[in-house]
């Protein structure tokens, strides 16, 4: 096929442009540059037949992505970028142009004409277009420009419209308006025949072609899953916006929840990181807002008179001491997430990580700032 042979040239282009960049310091002490890497494509491009064979521009970023991976390095964001396997080299990209989409057939440059399936309408200008292989299909993903939705000042939203909500195992999502969601636990229905399928592997003995058959089958079981559990985020999310114009959430430390081995398994088929930043995502395209606050005793305190409250994570239920609130767990925590991000009046964090423990630039319960929300929520 046209598509994996071009795969193959541009692996082999990316490993002799990263060990020239190597043996160029090593030698000379000096570091090529960009514009020097996609020079050196197109010299290497001259005298190799299987490079002519693939577009030029598809080379050229072979090139980028060497310079970036390296710029990574000694940014301190990623490790010493390493020599490409064929198997692990998966995608290539027209950056400007070399492509075009008619009648459901995207035409491709040195390639020819491939019959694509568009699962939605494209909206915008497309800019790039990268193609990549993996579980045995293909994709196209289409890069376009767009007008951006107008997003209103978020402090000119009205309070009926915030919704806050609180993650959890037991319930995924509960709402302040004492709605929840429940997860569907995707992993957990596939897990015996993920099991079954692991326990055939392993016999299989290593390289021959039923471990790779067997290999190829558990991946694509691991996709479903990966693909049902994306599926029921997006439809969420959408339903979350048409409801509501912002959303508060936790920015959870899921990394350090992860330590809880009991926890780790419930915790990563939730992925609670990648429902935060779809909602960030489908926020910025809806022009609606996402806002995440410290999540520091947003389970212990009460949401109507802030009165500390310990739980350990047996007790399901909030009784106040104090004003005889009596409501599930999950309730308060929303109640008490909604007002903490009524009274925050912040956008989102520019992009963070939710799962980063950083500081937040948010109202939060640390440091005794409890009697000063409490006399500020009296006073609303």
């Amino acid at each position: 096929m046209r598509l994996k042979r071009s795969l193959h040239a541009l692996c082999e282009l990316y490993n002799t442009l990263r060990a020239e960049k190597i043996q160029q310091y090593q030698q000379n002490h000096q570091s090529l540059s960009r514009t020097e890497l996609r020079s050196l494509a197109l010299q290497i491009r001259r005298n190799n037949p299987k490079l002519r064979q693939v577009y030029s521009q598809a080379e050229q970023n072979v090139a980028d992505r060497v310079a970036v991976a390296f710029k990574n390095y000694f940014e301190g964001r990623a490790r010493f970028p390493r020599s490409k396997r064929f198997k692990d080299y998966r995608s290539l990209t027209y950056p400007q142009s070399g492509f075009k989409l008619e009648n459901r057939r995207l035409s491709l440059s040195k390639i020819g004409k491939v019959r694509i399936f568009l699962h939605r309408p494209l909206q915008g200008i497309v800019r790039r277009l990268t193609i990549k292989y993996t579980m045995g299909e293909w994709y196209a993903i289409l890069l376009t420009n767009r007008t951006e939705p107008v997003k209103p000042d978020i402090n000119h939203v009205a309070n009926d419209k915030v919704r806050g909500g609180d993650l959890g195992l037991t319930q995924f999502l509960t709402f302040d308006n004492a709605e929840s969601v429940e997860y569907p636990k995707f992993l957990r229905v596939a897990e015996e025949k993920i099991k079954h399928l692991q326990r055939r592997l392993t016999r299989k003995r290593k390289g021959s072609r039923r471990r790779r058959t067997l290999a190829l089958q558990l991946a694509r079981v691991h996709l479903h899953v990966a693909r049902q559990r994306e599926d029921w985020q997006n439809k969420l999310i959408n339903a979350i916006f048409k409801e509501c114009d912002a959303l508060v959430l936790e920015k959870l430390n899921v990394a350090g929840m992860l330590r809880n081995h009991h926890l780790a398994k419930a915790i990563m088929d939730s992925s609670w990181s990648q429902f935060a930043y779809k909602c960030m995502h489908k926020a910025d395209m809806q022009g609606k807002h996402v806002l995440f606050i410290d999540p520091y005793g947003t389970s212990q305190f009460c949401h109507q008179c802030l009165t500390w409250v310990p739980k350990t994570l047996a007790d399901r239920e909030h009784r106040c001491p104090n004003c005889e609130v009596d409501l599930p767990r999950d309730l308060n925590s929303a109640l008490l997430v909604r007002k903490l991000g009524i009274l925050s009046c912040s956008p989102s964090d520019g992009g963070l990580s939710p799962a980063e423990p950083k500081p937040l630039p948010l109202r939060t319960l640390r440091h005794g700032q409890a009697a000063a929300l409490k006399r500020e929520a009296h006073n609303l």
